[in-house]
């Protein structure tokens, strides 16, 4: 793969992974916003509040650690992006 592909995937990665992370921050925005409303529809099932309560920080604590998990992949292609960009300044440097 020449440069030029390299870094049109990278850029592709790039761009995914901060619509993913936007999307997630946006998630979490919402599920912080929504917690008494979440914790009520828990409990119109018949959950205690203490039950839902713990249903929500469950929820909150792996969609968080999933927001974290793709902030690590959009690092990772911010590198790879990165990455290339340099070896592409260096061969133009050498030509």
């Amino acid at each position: 793969m020449d440069l030029t592909q390299e870094l049109q995937a990278a850029a592709d990665q790039l761009a995914l992974a901060r619509r993913k992370f936007v999307k997630g921050e946006e998630g979490l925005r919402l599920l912080h916003q929504s917690r008494e409303a979440f914790i009520n529809s828990l409990r119109n099932t018949g959950l205690t509040y203490a039950d839902a309560k713990t249903k929500y920080d469950n929820c909150l604590d792996d969609q968080e650690a999933e927001q974290l998990y793709v902030r690590q992949q959009m690092d990772y292609a911010e590198r790879v992006h990165q990455h290339v960009l340099q070896q592409i300044a260096l061969q133009d440097t050498t030509v």
